[in-house]
């Protein structure tokens, strides 16, 4: 028999448990009652076994960090659903990237054994993720990048991303800055708290994903120190998640190793930029280094009708003037986005007026990434 797993959240996104609800005969097989709900749970092999009663010793053993053993006592919750009880399991949290274990893929087969219950994760659902790496096109990686900090880099990248999650596509943030703006924009005041992130993802360990919106998770970022180990891993780590996302979208600050291998590893870089001569020259000199043919969009941020901006601004336009680069209209500099940052808001979660002109720039980087998904799917047929 064949049942699918229930994920339940926190406020701040994160994972908070994995329910299973189970047949009314299962129940029975093992005489668990609502009086006598005591369970002896036990995890190996990448299956789960229940049995009726409890276990002396409870234990855990682990192998290079990974959970390949797991004993306790447990129990299992009865919800009051009118005047009937629906049966529930919980399951461990830590054993549920051992089991293979997604929101994606999260069927599991129960089978009755001798006096046991046995769980596997679904065989069937995993076939069919292999067919999604044999047939799926692959996502892309996007870096958001200028040799400057203050610049919008982050604004970009949440707002761009809340966009192409909200049509559907499933999108992941990464980050090169260990202070992790993204949560601050996420959530506003409300302090988000995590122990694991990428580089224990790029280590081959499971770390912490952040749940910001629907289809638009984060990585956070433990700390800014790089070692070789990592930047050697990183690649094969951003071509795995290729599989899982349609679009990787890294918020990049100049640090030069870290930097180097996310625009190496990137299909396309946007660069957001201010007008003033600093970042300016920078942008251009990103445009060099890069390559034109690399370069998505230039998108100018805080732009104000003056006249040194407006200078700036015909220089942006005349450099890259006969290329495919777009350049959407410039972000003015407005309250209300500070206001919306403040709250933990993105543009998309506001219907103010103020905001429109912002929506339309980030809208025409989106829609230029959904043509270009479109028109490569358009003629990806097997005849």
């Amino acid at each position: 028999m064949e049942k699918k797993l229930s994920f339940a959240y926190q406020k701040d996104g994160r994972l908070s448990s994995c329910k299973l609800i189970v047949q009314k005969d299962y129940v029975e097989f093992l005489e668990v009652t609502k009086e006598e709900p005591e369970i002896k749970f036990t995890y190996s092999e990448k299956k789960i076994t229940i049995e009726k009663g409890t276990t002396e010793k409870e234990n855990t053993e682990k192998e290079n960090g990974k959970i390949i053993k797991l004993i306790k006592n447990h129990k299992i919750l009865y919800e009051k659903v009118g005047k009937y009880f629906s049966t529930k399991l919980s399951f461990p949290l830590p054993i549920l990237s051992e089991m293979g274990i997604t929101e994606e893929e999260k069927t599991v087969t129960i089978k009755k054994g001798k006096k046991q219950i046995i769980i596997e994760k679904s065989k069937s659902d995993k076939l069919s993720f292999v067919k999604k790496e044999e047939t799926h096109m692959e996502g892309k990686i996007i870096t958001i990048k200028v040799n400057k900090g203050g610049v919008g880099k982050t604004f970009v990248s949440l707002q761009l991303g809340a966009y192409l999650s909200l049509l559907g596509k499933k999108v992941l943030l990464l980050t090169s800055d260990s202070q992790n703006n993204i949560l601050d924009y996420s959530f506003g005041r409300k302090k988000i708290t995590f122990d694991t992130g990428l580089k224990e993802f790029v280590a081959g360990r499971e770390g912490e994903i952040i749940k910001l919106r629907e289809n638009l998770n984060f990585i956070p970022l433990e700390s800014s120190t790089f070692g070789s180990q990592f930047l050697m891993k990183l690649p094969n780590f951003l071509e795995k998640m290729r599989l899982e996302y349609d679009f990787i979208l890294i918020d990049s600050i100049p640090t030069m190793k870290i930097d180097s291998t996310f625009v190496k590893c990137s299909d396309k870089i946007i660069i957001p930029v201010f007008c003033d001569e600093v970042t300016v020259n920078g942008a251009i000199n990103v445009i060099k280094e890069a390559g034109v043919s690399k370069v998505l969009a230039v998108v100018i941020n805080k732009y104000s009708n003056k006249k040194i901006q407006n200078l700036l601004l015909k220089q942006i336009k005349d450099s890259i003037e006969g290329t495919d680069i777009i350049f959407p209209e410039p972000i003015k500099s407005i309250s209300d986005i500070e206001e919306l940052l403040y709250k933990g808001k993105t543009i998309w979660e506001s219907n103010s007026k103020n905001i429109e002109g912002v929506k339309n720039s980030i809208k025409v980087i989106g829609d230029k990434l959904l043509e270009k998904e479109e028109t490569k799917n358009e003629f990806n047929f097997d005849f």
